[in-house]
């Protein structure tokens, strides 16, 4: 990337699959990464989170939206720049982004997708949702 070391202005890790075209894409499409990064920061904040334990990534094939690494957390630019990027509704981009910090932090605690996590993602989904509450009134209202 533009900064030298793989990581957006903010100190997000940025990844990218191993052909060259990602690497294209992520160079030509850095401001994206760096909106993206924003996003990731602020709910990462939500969550009480180090900022070393998230990270962007980009691939352009995969149906996987984010996934959860040894307690790390990776999100797809991809599903950013498709869904949320150049939209007008940032609250609907914030939420959806938490939904899914949520379910990949109740991966730290059940690793299949079943009824068990659903009701963990559920539950740390309602706990942190006063602190979101404040983050979408602070930035977005």
């Amino acid at each position: 990337g533009p900064h030298g070391n793989y990581k957006s202005s903010n100190g997000i890790k940025v990844f990218s699959t191993a052909n060259n075209n990602s690497t294209i894409f992520l160079n030509v499409n850095f401001n994206a990464v760096e909106e993206f990064a924003v996003v990731i920061q602020r709910i990462a904040s939500v969550f009480h989170l180090d900022l070393k334990t998230v990270a962007i990534y980009f691939d352009q094939n995969g149906n996987t939206i984010a996934f959860n690494s040894n307690k790390a957390l990776y999100f797809n630019l991809r599903f950013f720049c498709a869904l949320h990027r150049n939209k007008a509704d940032v609250a609907a981009c914030y939420s959806y982004w938490y939904l899914t910090f949520a379910h990949e932090l109740a991966h730290n605690l059940v690793t299949a997708h079943n009824k068990e996590h659903g009701s963990f993602t559920e539950n740390i989904a309602a706990l942190y949702l006063p602190d979101f509450s404040k983050l979408l009134s602070t930035y977005l209202l």
